[in-house]
C-alpha cells in the first residue's frame, strides 16, 4: 500500500493531497550513511593518535549526517488541504505553512543528474515557495510531486505573478500541464 494519497472531493473542484518521501527516496542515504560510518569509523579508531585521523572523522561525521537526514525523510509528510494551505510536518522541527492564496514565490529549480545529458524527469528538482511569513523546499523525491507541484504553480499564476525562465523549462521538461505561457516570464526571451 502507498504511503500517500489523493484524494477527490466530490463537492468541490480542490484535491486534498497528503505525501512523504517514499523509501526509494531515503533508504539509499541510510544504506550508504550505515556503510560509510562504519568504514570511516574504523578508519578513524585505527588512526586515532595521529593528526591524521581528522580527515576519517569528518567522513564520519557527513555519513552520519546521512543516517539522521534518512531518519528524518522518514518522518516527513506534506499536506495541501481544501482551503489551499500547504502544511509540512516533522519529527523534531516546527510545522510550517504556507497559504496558497497568498503566495508570494514559486519557483522550479533543476540540480542535476549524475548522467550527463539525462535532463527530463531523471534528475532532482526542487520546488521553492512562499507567502508572506514562510518559506518551504520540495524536492521531486517526494511522492505525488506533479500533483503538488501542479497546484503550487496554478496558485502562483491565479495571483498574477510572473515566472522565471528557469521555472518555465523545468514545468516543461516535468510535462506539468499548469497553463504557464511564454508571457508570464518576467524577462522577454
Amino acid at each position: 500500500m502507498r504511503r500517500s494519497s489523493l484524494i477527490s472531493t466530490s463537492r468541490q473542484a480542490a484535491k486534498v493531497i497528503q505525501t512523504r518521501y517514499g523509501p526509494r527516496a531515503w533508504v539509499s542515504d541510510a544504506v550508504l550513511g550505515v556503510v560509510g560510518s562504519l568504514l570511516l569509523g574504523l578508519w578513524t579508531v585505527v588512526l586515532l593518535p595521529s593528526v591524521w585521523a581528522i580527515l576519517p572523522g569528518l567522513g564520519l561525521a557527513g555519513s552520519l549526517y546521512l543516517v539522521v537526514r534518512a531518519l528524518w525523510l522518514g518522518t516527513l509528510v506534506y499536506r495541501l488541504d481544501e482551503t489551499g494551505v500547504l502544511t509540512r510536518t516533522a519529527a523534531l522541527v516546527a510545522d510550517k505553512r504556507v497559504d496558497l492564496s497568498a503566495i508570494r514565490r514559486a519557483d522550479l529549480h533543476y540540480l542535476g543528474t549524475l548522467i550527463r545529458g539525462a535532463r527530463g524527469k531523471s534528475g532532482l528538482f526542487v520546488l521553492h515557495l512562499s507567502d508572506t511569513s514562510t518559506k518551504l523546499r520540495i524536492e521531486s523525491k517526494v511522492e505525488d510531486f506533479h500533483p503538488l507541484a501542479k497546484a503550487v504553480l496554478e496558485a502562483h499564476i491565479a495571483a498574477g505573478l510572473p515566472i522565471s525562465l528557469a521555472t518555465f523549462d523545468n514545468a516543461q521538461a516535468l510535462e506539468l500541464d499548469a497553463g504557464l505561457k511564454t508571457d508570464m516570464i518576467s524577462r522577454p526571451l
